[in-house]
C-alpha cells in the first residue's frame, strides 16, 4: 500500500494500476485501465517529463519551507531531472514528507509514524507585501545592528513566513561573516603594524552595497543570496 501511495503522488494518471497490481482480471471483456508501461533495466517503471517537473516543484516547496538548503536543492533537482525511473525519483525526494496528510512515510524512508503535513502553496509564488517589507527590514537592519536585527526578525516574524525566515537567516549569516572578516583584518593589522587596516575600506563598502542590494531584491520578491557568506545558520 505504501508503494501504491508513492505511485499516486508521482504519477496520478496511473495510480489505479498501482493499487490494483496483482488483482487484474483475465476474464474476457474485463476493462483495461492505463497502458502498458516501459520498465528500466532494474525493473522499476520509467517516468516522463510531467513526473520530473512535479518532483522539481516538490523540491522547490521544500526549499521555500526551509527543509533543504540551496546546495541540496541544486543536487536534488539535478537528480530529479536526470531520473529515468521511479526509483531514481524517490532517491531525489528521499527524506521529504509526502504532500498527502494521510500518507505514513517520507520519500526514501520507511516509518510507522504519520508524516507531518506539508503546507500548501505554489512554489515560487510572490510573497505578500508585508513579508517582502520584513525581508527588506531584515537586510537593512544589519547595517546599524549587525546580526542582531536580522536574527530577531528570523526568530519572530520568520516563524510565520518561510520567505521572511530564509531572507532574515541569510542576512544574519552575512552579518556574522562581515563581523568575522573585521576581526580577522584587525588581527592582521596588529601583525603588520597597521598596514592591513587598508582592507577595511573595500570591506565596508562591499558590506554596505550588498546589504542595500539585498534589501531591494527581497522587496521585489526575490530570494536573495549573498555572493559570499559563511552560512552558520540554516
Amino acid at each position: 500500500m505504501e508503494d501504491a501511495a508513492r505511485t499516486a503522488i508521482i504519477d496520478p494518471m496511473n495510480a489505479g494500476t498501482a493499487f490494483s497490481s496483482g488483482h487484474s482480471s483475465s476474464q474476457p471483456g474485463s476493462p483495461q485501465y492505463g497502458s502498458p508501461q516501459q520498465t528500466s533495466p532494474g525493473g522499476s517503471l520509467r517516468i516522463g517529463d510531467a513526473e520530473r517537473e512535479r518532483a522539481v516543484e516538490m523540491l522547490q516547496a521544500a526549499y521555500a519551507e526551509g527543509r533543504i538548503d540551496h546546495t541540496e536543492l541544486d543536487l536534488r533537482v539535478g537528480g530529479a531531472l536526470a531520473a529515468v525511473d521511479r526509483a531514481d525519483l524517490a532517491h531525489a525526494l528521499r527524506g521529504l514528507p509526502l504532500p498527502d496528510a494521510g500518507a505514513s512515510s517520507t520519500w526514501g524512508t520507511s516509518s510507522t509514524a504519520q508524516a507531518p503535513r506539508v503546507p500548501t502553496g505554489r512554489p515560487g509564488a510572490m510573497p505578500s507585501g508585508s513579508d517582502r517589507s520584513l525581508a527588506l527590514l531584515a537586510h537593512w537592519s544589519g547595517v546599524p545592528t549587525l546580526f542582531v536585527g536580522p536574527l530577531v526578525i528570523a526568530a519572530t516574524a520568520g516563524q510565520r513566513s518561510a520567505f521572511v525566515r530564509q531572507q532574515a537567516t541569510e542576512a544574519t549569516n552575512f552579518q556574522l561573516s562581515f563581523l568575522g572578516a573585521c576581526i580577522a583584518i584587525g588581527i592582521l593589522s596588529g601583525i603588520t603594524f597597521g598596514i592591513a587596516a587598508v582592507m577595511y575600506v573595500p570591506l565596508v563598502l562591499a558590506w554596505m552595497l550588498l546589504s542595500g542590494i539585498a534589501g531591494m531584491s527581497s522587496l521585489c520578491g526575490n530570494r536573495w543570496r549573498y555572493p559570499w557568506a559563511v552560512r552558520l545558520l540554516k
